[in-house]
C-alpha cells in the first residue's frame, strides 16, 4: 500500500481506530472476514459521500475505489 492509500484508508478509518490498530498489527493482507466486511462498509459510505461527481467518481472516489479493491484482496 502507498503512502498515500494509507493516509486516506486512515483518515476514513479514524472514527473507528480498532481497525487502524489492527492493520498497524497485523498488516492489510492479514485482517479478518469480520474486519474486511466493516473497513468495506466504511469505504463504500465515504465513496457514496464524498467519491461520486454527477453519478461518476471523482478523483478521491477513484483513490477510495483503490481502497476497497486493496481490502477486498485481503479477503
Amino acid at each position: 500500500m502507498k503512502i498515500r492509500q494509507k493516509e486516506v484508508l486512515y483518515d476514513l478509518l479514524k472514527k473507528s481506530p480498532e481497525y487502524i490498530d489492527e492493520i498497524e498489527r497485523n498488516g492489510v493482507n492479514n485482517l479478518n472476514s469480520e474486519s474486511v466486511e466493516k473497513i468495506i462498509d466504511i469505504l463504500l459510505t465515504a465513496f457514496t459521500d464524498y467519491g461520486l461527481e454527477d453519478d461518476e467518481p471523482n478523483k478521491y472516489g477513484l483513490e477510495i475505489e483503490d481502497l476497497i479493491d486493496i481490502i477486498n484482496d485481503a479477503e
